[in-house]
């Protein structure tokens, strides 16, 4: 059940204060931390319909519009956040998170879903660049249609995937693939290929799925300079429940493999919301928890690496 931006406000505003990421009304620009990996929706259907897969389907929850996401973010010294178009809802159809992108200046950037099957990738991917999206999200086994991909292994391998790839170099626009940890070997070949196009990888590379392979190929990946990790979606690694300080070690193994300058915090909202998880402690682990890192090695995950990037 998501947490009433009240309790958010009442249980965390002072974290943000001290650590001085807070922005104080009135202030302008952005003085707050990014979050790299939220999703958003809308109960508008009129304006933002549905996929045809969804008939019969509820949204869980109903509504997690722009307006509810900075609800949660804003009293946790969050002021800026990339949206992450959420296919099980709208698949190939980014129009709600590249609106909000538009209406609110400054506060979003975008990472987008495209279909690589069809003609002219590179034409439509300017167009989404132009109107927003910083990112494209790909994956191996489920297109954003929700129709499987009949050959995972292979799932890079293909003309319109490999265009995409050049295109995006050539356009600034970030490739970010959600991958288990058994797909990180598939990445290799198109980071070689493709070194102008930046890579980053979600949620650790989710390496919890086959822990010794998937840390053994964020290491081999981390040589390419072009790749970079969110750290995000806390509540799926460890004992899944807050402080996530038992998430530490897979920390410092990030950082150390990649550097903070190649990573950036995220927290998966609204999921992170959800199953007793919470916004507060996700924010504070990286700002407060991992004595290892320098005050400014938290602000780069927290936000310079993210402000480089998508805004």
């Amino acid at each position: 059940m998501l947490r009433s931006s009240a309790v958010a406000l009442a249980s965390s505003v002072m974290v943000g204060c001290q650590y001085g990421a807070g922005r104080r009304l009135g202030e302008p620009g952005f003085a707050g931390d990014i979050d790299a990996h939220c999703h958003i929706w809308t109960p508008d259907l009129r304006r933002y319909p549905l996929g045809s897969w969804m008939e019969g389907k509820k949204m869980s929850p109903p509504s997690f519009s722009a307006e509810e996401l900075l609800a949660v973010v804003r009293p946790n010294g969050v002021d800026r956040v990339v949206l992450i178009q959420h296919a099980p809802y709208h698949g190939y159809d980014n129009s709600y998170i590249l609106d909000m992108v538009d209406e609110h200046d400054g506060v979003f950037s975008a990472v987008a879903m495209i279909d690589e099957r069809k003609p002219n990738v590179g034409a439509r991917l300017r167009r989404l660049r132009a109107h927003g999206a910083r990112g494209i999200r790909i994956g191996p086994t489920v297109h954003a249609d929700r129709t499987k991909n009949p050959d995972p292994p292979n799932w890079l391998k293909s003309a319109g995937m490999k265009d995409l790839w050049k295109a995006a170099g050539e356009h600034g626009v970030h490739m970010c693939p959600l991958v288990a940890a058994t797909f990180l070997p598939t990445l290799d070949p198109m980071l070689e290929m493709y070194p102008e196009t930046t890579c980053i990888i979600d949620h650790f590379g989710r390496v919890d799925v086959d822990p010794k392979l998937g840390k053994m190929w964020m290491q081999k990946l981390a040589r390419h300079p072009n790749v970079y990790v969110k750290m995000s979606a806390f509540k799926n690694y460890g004992d899944r429940r807050a402080p996530y300080q038992d998430l530490i070690p897979l920390v410092q193994f990030t950082v150390d493999a990649f550097g903070p300058e190649r990573l950036m915090w995220g927290s998966d909202n609204p999921y992170q919301l959800m199953n007793g998880n919470n916004y507060p402690d996700c924010v504070a682990l990286i700002r407060e928890q991992v004595d290892s890192l320098s005050k400014s090695e938290r602000i780069q995950i927290m936000r310079g690496t993210a402000e480089q990037l998508f805004f």
